[in-house]
């Protein structure tokens, strides 16, 4: 929560909650409350946080600290009273890249002031608002939105704003996407919740890794304080999306509570996410199966495992959450699982947010602030030196360079000390890929479920699924009376379902050859004007929160649409030149990175200009 003055804090002693302050955190607020750079100096820089591990001391010897706390006390005090106000609330690039750099203890470029300032929200994108140009114009221009999930919110704000006529289609009965669909056991966001939060959305987050009913209850909130629900038609899922070169807008068939309907807008922006159609894999015998079935993101409230037999699919970022959260209530519990991922531990992933930690979030200036950008960093940025490959690198023992063989090492030592009495679990465990070939998983509890008599890791494919269980393709047959399958989504199969119609009839699924979807920064793609992609092809990050990503697609998108609005412009799209020479730099890019051996593509794409665009005048 951003600070605000308050009478509440005349009863609290401030030197206390000072003292359980951050350190990193405290030294670039400093700077901006009272514009004493001092605070940048050397002497008072924090060592570089390692990983994901956070040291509320920076490293700092006590006599340094306690020189900071004294300050800080002081500039609140001085801040509450009404006697200070804040010396810089919007740094320069420069400063704010001291700033930066100071808080993580790490040099940090310039280059990520402009973005990063506006995701503190020191400098917030506001867009251009055309609605009075349109009015007195009497042009006609419109959005569709598909979906209103975390970036059909976001969009939905924006358009907004931007005073630019819109509807949000969403197939589900409520708005939050996956975080509405996704009831599974144990169901939990793997980022910290204050930075896998919107950047204009405040909250006191309950827990430091939030469970599904808050972040469900928070973009419903969100929706609400937002003043964008009358713009969403719910319980409408679009099938085809036809663009009409002659009129210049896209005609969309759809399914509606009254039944089927078309609907006419000017440009799309698809918001469907990547982890809205559950892939449910195709055994031998599926149907079969005399027990009950379910995929994680399809979970009945009133299945009961209790004293079942169960067997669970998949040993991935779901399964890792439903496997320790059903355990106790199964009679036995099988895991199948096809490949291991590599586990980091986190002392926070179950903990509460501490009332002082709620308390300095909410009234120390720009704490709050500062706390987003160093998760971001620790998260996000600061994990990049971990996926280059490096040329001369071995690579045979899963690693790619010196930072990526220390991951590999810390998180083997972690494996190793859990399983240390059972070798053939630790070789079961092991993955065959370095550190970020797909996302880092956080253990909760994962190595000590395997480790149990009840529980059994079967290694083996599935040959075929029986009326009683599974028979493997190593010849076992195991009982079962559950089912869960823990195998993920369609999300190589962009927009799955959605049938889109180009220009001349042109079919970007069969152009994406159905699961090798391409687009120029993830966004857009030549010859489908006025459609635009969130969460598009290649910006799944590696890690970190995709809502930071979000923001800044629908950023770009808004402004595309407000030009056109203002300008009278009735098509814009990608150059194939530009298309093409950006998915060249993507692929050689790829090539380099730790994703290539992993067998996986992700990069996240370089804001452009528009330049790199075709107009067309209404």
């Amino acid at each position: 929560m951003k600070a605000q003055r308050n009478n509440e804090q005349d009863q609290v002693d401030l030197a206390a909650m000072i003292e359980r302050a951050s350190i990193p955190l405290l030294l670039p607020a400093l700077v901006q409350l009272t514009g004493d750079t001092r605070w940048l100096d050397e002497r008072y820089t924090p060592a570089r946080p390692v990983g994901f591990s956070e040291d509320p001391t920076g490293g700092l010897e006590p006599q340094i600290r306690a020189e900071i706390r004294a300050a800080a006390v002081d500039a609140v005090t001085r801040w509450q009273k009404g006697e200070l106000e804040p010396a810089v609330p919007d740094p320069e690039p420069t400063l704010m890249a001291a700033l930066m750099s100071q808080c993580l203890g790490a040099p940090v470029p310039a280059d990520y002031a402009p973005m990063l300032s506006e995701q503190l929200g020191l400098r917030p994108y506001r867009p251009e608002s055309v609605r009075e140009q349109l009015g007195a114009a009497g042009r006609e221009f419109s959005v569709a939105v598909i979906g209103a999930g975390i970036s059909g919110l976001a969009a939905a704000r924006s358009l907004k704003t931007a005073g630019i006529p819109h509807v949000v289609l969403e197939k589900n009965s409520e708005v939050g996407g996956s975080w509405w669909e996704n009831r599974y056991p144990g169901a939990r966001v793997d980022v910290p919740s204050n930075l896998y939060s919107f950047s204009f959305g405040d909250k006191q987050w309950s827990e430091h890794f939030s469970q599904r009913d808050e972040l469900s209850e928070y973009l419903i909130r969100t929706s609400q304080e937002l003043g964008v629900r009358d713009a969403i038609r719910f319980g409408v899922e679009v099938h085809s999306a036809r663009w009409d070169a002659e009129r210049q807008l896209w005609v969309l068939s759809m399914t509606t509570p009254q039944g089927e309907e078309t609907l006419e807008a000017s440009a799309v922006i698809t918001a469907v996410g990547l982890h809205n159609r559950p892939k449910i894999p195709d055994f031998p015998g599926m149907d079969s199966f005399a027990g009950k079935v379910v995929h994680s993101a399809q979970w009945s409230e009133d299945l009961d495992l209790t004293g079942k037999r169960v067997g669970v699919i998949g040993s991935g970022a779901s399964a890792m959450q439903v496997v320790p959260a059903v355990v106790d209530q199964t009679a036995h519990l099988t895991v199948f699982q096809r490949s291991a991922h590599w586990v980091a531990p986190n002392d926070l992933y179950f903990q509460e947010v501490s009332e002082a930690d709620h308390w300095l979030l909410a009234n120390i200036p720009f704490y709050w602030e500062w706390n987003r950008f160093r998760l971001y960093w620790m998260y996000t940025e600061g994990m990049f030196p971990a996926l280059k490959v490096d040329p001369e690198w071995d690579t045979s023992q899963n690693s790619v360079n010196g930072y990526s063989e220390s991951l590999r090492r810390f998180y083997m030592d972690y494996l190793t000390r859990k399983l240390h009495d059972q070798p053939d679990l630790i070789e079961a465990c092991t993955p065959s890929f370095p550190p970020f070939g797909r996302r880092i998983l956080i253990d909760n509890g994962w190595f000590d479920v395997l480790k149990r008599d009840d529980v059994d890791l079967i290694r083996s494919g599935i040959a075929q699924i029986t009326p009683s269980g599974v028979v493997t393709t190593g010849g076992d047959e195991v009982e079962l009376d559950v089912l869960v399958l823990c195998t993920g989504f369609q999300q190589q199969r962009y927009l799955y379902p959605l049938e889109v119609s180009g220009i001349d009839g042109r079919q970007l699924r069969e152009e994406w050859h159905d699961d090798n979807a391409r687009a120029y920064l993830g966004l857009a793609s030549p010859g489908y004007p006025n459609l635009f992609y969130l969460f598009g092809p290649n910006t799944n990050p590696p890690g970190g929160s995709y809502i930071n990503l979000a923001e800044a697609q629908v950023r770009y998108v808004t402004d595309l649409l407000v030009t056109m609005a203002r300008d009278g412009i009735g098509a814009l799209e990608v150059r194939e030149d530009v298309y093409t020479e950006y998915n060249e730099r993507l692929d050689e890019a790829n090539r380099s990175m730790v994703f290539a051996l992993g067998r996986v593509s992700n990069v996240a794409p370089p804001r452009d200009s528009l330049p790199h665009l075709a107009c067309h005048d209404k």
